[in-house]
């Protein structure tokens, strides 16, 4: 059997023709309504994807860096802190190591009173490159250079009204002689006040020097480590960990990024699937919509379908014929669907903003005309709960892994119009009009 001829009307009854009062046909808005269909679906699953990664890339990369390190080391029969530190320090691959005590306590400042997760940091870390791409420094200075001297989280100072220079109180709790808990009172100067741009971290840190509150917190309710960080830690998450494993001295136990804050990380994990899975369910409803499409197109190319197989076409090629027509549908919307899914995605700040400007302000028209009190400020996503900025990452690979499945799942909802075209009779397309 010669391809041209096959080529050709197979061309044309996929490209479509116009009926006799200039309409278009119904098999070649079915098979726009199906390409359609694709493009729409993976737009939202794309930018999910996109947002989703980068938003749990944001949050993970604050905590890694300012937060957990890439690895932490613990005493557990042993006190030498200093020495561990610079064994750390020492060890190929390791671009930081410090010392770091953590502690709880109350801060009062201006008759209000916030808890706070104590951070005794070495100046240092502070002024460490990958520490300072992540906490903005929203007034005063990062710098603890005299031993009362605080950062504040810029949630937490918004709370307590202050601002750098004023004085706060520090309220930790450590244990009498008798057994009972006593407060302990530490006077601290705010010297600034900081931003990772994650409201839940900003809440609640303060920071103050290490060697202060080694000295101040009670040992009861304080721990101190050694923070380690080591090359990217998220192209190989236990890089820090592996780098110092052996060299330090007895009695310290080292724990990756991954094991410090497994549950956090197994939480956004699994959210990301179970939005990319109800996502993929739109994408399965539009290969539906691809098998619809074809079936219309059965229909209404009878006569084009006879013709093929009076030409030699047998039943395997008309098979071949629309399976590789649905996938080729499938790949078409797979890649206008990618391309705007894309866009979407790299603009995604300016939309939501875009979004929240509209909604504030048909808000206050509202109010206005109701003659009620001014709405609070709208946001589609809380600071109080996400990332200040969305991070745009182009996971190219992922795509491309979505764009072939979206191909096949096209061509499985081609199967069944295909082997309807194979087993149409030449006698029952002729007689079709």
């Amino acid at each position: 059997m010669r391809g041209s001829p096959i080529a050709f009307v197979s061309a044309r009854f996929f490209i479509g023709r116009r009926a006799a009062d200039g309409a278009r046909d119904q098999a070649r808005k079915a098979l726009a309504g199906a390409v359609l269909s694709v493009a729409l679906s993976l737009v939202p699953l794309i930018t999910v994807m996109q947002v989703a990664d980068g938003m749990i890339q944001g949050i993970s990369a604050r905590y890694v860096e300012l937060g957990t390190y890439h690895a932490q080391a613990f005493p557990f029969a042993s006190q030498d802190l200093d020495g561990a530190r610079e064994a750390a320090a020492a060890s190929p691959g390791v671009t930081g190591a410090w010392l770091e005590t953590q502690s709880v306590g109350v801060v009062f400042a201006n008759g209000r009173r916030e808890g706070a997760a104590v951070r005794g940091v070495e100046d240092s870390f502070i002024s460490d490159g990958s520490t300072a791409a992540y906490l903005r420094v929203e007034a005063g200075e990062a710098r603890l250079e005299r031993p009362y001297d605080a950062l504040v989280g810029s949630a937490m100072a918004a709370k307590l009204g202050i601002a750098p220079g004023d004085v706060i109180s520090l309220i930790s709790l450590r244990k009498g002689q008798d057994g009972g808990m006593l407060p302990r009172v530490t006077m601290l100067t705010v010297r600034g006040l900081v931003s990772a741009g994650y409201r839940d971290l900003d809440a609640q840190w303060l920071f103050m020097r290490q060697d202060t509150a080694f000295r101040v917190l009670p040992k009861e309710n304080a721990r101190s480590f050694i923070g380690i960080k080591a090359g990217d830690p998220f192209s190989d998450p236990y890089a820090a960990r592996d780098a110092v494993e052996g060299r330090l001295p007895a009695g310290f136990s080292v724990y990756s990024w991954r094991d410090v804050e497994r549950n956090l990380f197994e939480s956004l994990a699994s959210t990301r699937t179970m939005l990319l899975l109800i996502m993929a369910v739109t994408v399965a409803v539009a290969a539906i919509n691809v098998s619809s499409a074809l079936t219309t197109l059965v229909l209404e190319r009878g006569q084009e379908i006879a013709v093929m197989k009076s030409l030699g076409a047998g039943p395997a090629d008309l098979a071949r014929i629309f399976s590789l027509g649905g996938a080729a549908i499938g790949g078409l919307g797979a890649v206008l669907g990618s391309i705007g899914g894309l866009l979407v995605s790299l603009r995604i700040n300016d939309i939501l903003a875009f979004l929240e400007s509209l909604a504030n302000r048909w808000r206050a028209v509202a109010a206005a005309v109701s003659g009620g009190a001014a709405p609070e400020v709208f946001k589609v996503l809380d600071p109080a709960y996400y990332l200040e900025t969305i991070p745009v990452n182009v996971p190219f690979g992922e795509i491309a892994v979505v764009v072939s499945a979206t191909v096949g799942l096209s061509f499985l909802a081609a199967l069944g119009p295909a082997r309807r075209a194979a087993a149409l009779s030449p006698l029952d397309g002729f007689r079709r009009r």
